[in-house]
């Protein structure tokens, strides 16, 4: 072969053997030779050579047709050869082989990764939990109630069945019908006596099916059932914007990646403990609480609701837990040191620290003045 541009050293072994044989690997415009101690040369054209891509002075790899490998170090020759079709891997070197370029690349990507996981996640969690049908909902909370009932809730309610039966009547009437565009929800309505080492737990759940559940001491803190269609109406907010759906839709992508970073999901299926336990565990999101209730003054306004009511509820709960926690603290200053924490305290630290009542209660109070104005069409009150 006449007029060699490149003739590069290195070491040749056969597809499937590890022995390794000195070489020559000669190149001319469009075609190579390779020429291998004590074994026949091969020719073929340039294209046909597959090429590994450069990291640091790491030996290249260049494997022919019939799947034998050339291997050699001389990666600047190799670099210079295929310019033209590796340009990335020229890039890729580049960046490798300076420090401060790797420094502005890990910045880069440590702000891409934080970007995705603030507003990337929950911007493609909202749009899928919206694309799947009502039916997803459902298969979600299937069995969840019945989990609830053997796990935290008492079956037997102590609500009067005669008060029962109006506050479901009432809710079919008035407030299931407020948003026609989600007539597929079969809304239903359950009482459920809850309560931890002796103390009445106040409380109201939505699962994603369309079931919310009212605790004992909710109803008994509640004094008109204004109060009651006001929280009713918040938990409806929560099914309608598919909170519950959206936060397992986000917690499944963040494990997938954790799973793809890490290569390894040993123990990742501890994250999910269950529906019913998120429900009870854990408080949603900031903004789906904002939107939620929202959703219910809107609605409110709507259905001629004064969202006073709302503010009332809310700041009775939220007495009643400060209430529990005066008492916590008298009973820890009377408990030896070395007493342990008992899971009424938990229970109270969680109730207790339901954040940003004080926010809510405002925005409640917002909105009641558009009440009072007769405003329908009431904007969000927007915090300083």
């Amino acid at each position: 072969m006449s007029d060699i541009h490149s003739i590069i050293q290195g070491k040749w072994h056969d597809l499937g053997s590890a022995a390794q044989l000195d070489a020559v690997l000669r190149i001319d415009n469009t075609s190579f030779t390779l020429d291998i101690e004590g074994e026949a040369s091969i020719y073929s054209e340039l294209e046909k050579l597959s090429i590994s891509d450069r990291l640091g002075n790491v030996e290249r790899k260049l494997t022919l047709s019939d799947g034998s490998i050339f291997a050699t170090r001389d990666n600047n020759a190799i670099d210079d050869l295929f310019k033209n079709n590796n340009n990335f891997n020229s890039i890729l070197h580049k960046l490798e082989s300076h420090f401060g370029w790797v420094v502005i690349a890990l910045i880069v990507t440590i702000a891409t990764s934080g970007a995705f996981l603030k507003w990337g996640i929950p911007w493609t969690s909202t749009k899928l939990a919206h694309a799947l049908p009502h039916k997803a909902n459902e298969l979600l909370a299937s069995h969840t109630l019945e989990f609830l009932d053997d796990y935290f809730f008492e079956k037997q309610s102590d609500v009067d069945l005669a008060r029962a039966e109006q506050i479901r009547e009432h809710f079919r009437t008035k407030l299931v019908h407020l948003h026609e565009k989600n007539s597929e929800i079969n809304y239903q309505l359950h009482f459920r006596k809850w309560e931890v080492s002796d103390i009445s737990i106040p409380n109201a759940l939505a699962l994603p099916s369309g079931d919310i559940i009212l605790t004992d001491k909710f109803v008994e803190l509640s004094q008109n059932q204004d109060e009651i269609d006001s929280v009713l109406l918040h938990e409806m907010g929560h099914i309608v914007h598919r909170h519950t759906l959206k936060m397992v839709v986000q917690s499944t992508l963040l494990t997938t990646i954790i799973i793809i970073a890490t290569g390894d999901g040993n123990g990742l299926a501890d994250l999910g403990l269950g529906l019913g336990t998120l429900l009870v565990s854990s408080n949603y999101s900031r903004n789906h609480e904002s939107e939620a209730d929202t959703y219910a003054f809107q609605q409110m306004l709507r259905a001629d609701i004064d969202p006073q009511a709302f503010s009332n509820i809310m700041s009775r709960m939220t007495e009643y837990m400060d209430q529990l926690d005066i008492n916590k603290e008298q009973q820890e200053t009377s408990q030896q040191p070395d007493q342990q924490v008992d899971q009424k305290e938990s229970i109270i630290d969680y109730l207790s620290s339901h954040p940003n009542t004080a926010e809510r209660i405002a925005q409640a109070n917002h909105y009641s003045q558009c009440f009072q104005k007769k405003i329908l069409n009431c904007p969000m009150l927007i915090e300083d």
